[in-house]
């Protein structure tokens, strides 16, 4: 009885793993902007970059999915530069999107912010 009732359980955990749906996950994509968007886009970085507001062109992201910045002063919630973190390099950062939500990515440090006000789609 113990065998079968232990068999019974298994067979049901395994029909109910198969049922989970088969669709992959989503990756995220390269994308660009469908409008130029420089003001929600700079704000993005500054969230990403913990930083101030940078410039950034009104056509940036609109005919690839890669922006190189200025190198920029990376400061903690309190406005206080971060010691270490002064660089002197260019930043790079990429527009990817992921269930119709844009989200700038920073390319050194892979670390992503989520841009739910841009509208962008996947490069083609």
């Amino acid at each position: 009885m113990r065998v079968q009732l232990a068999s019974l359980l298994m067979l049901l955990t395994l029909l109910g793993c198969s049922a989970q749906s088969q669709e992959p996950t989503p990756k995220l994509q390269h994308a660009r902007l469908t409008e130029p968007q420089s003001e929600l886009i700079s704000q993005g970085i500054a969230r990403l970059m913990h930083s101030k507001p940078i410039a950034v062109a009104d056509d940036a992201f609109m005919n690839t999915s890669v922006l190189v910045t200025d190198s920029m002063n990376v400061m903690d919630g309190q406005g206080n530069l971060i010691m270490g973190k002064q660089l002197s390099m260019p930043e790079r950062f990429e527009l990817l999107i992921k269930n119709q939500i844009c989200f700038v990515r920073h390319l050194d440090s892979k670390a992503t912010e989520p841009l739910p006000l841009v509208k962008c789609k996947p490069v083609d």
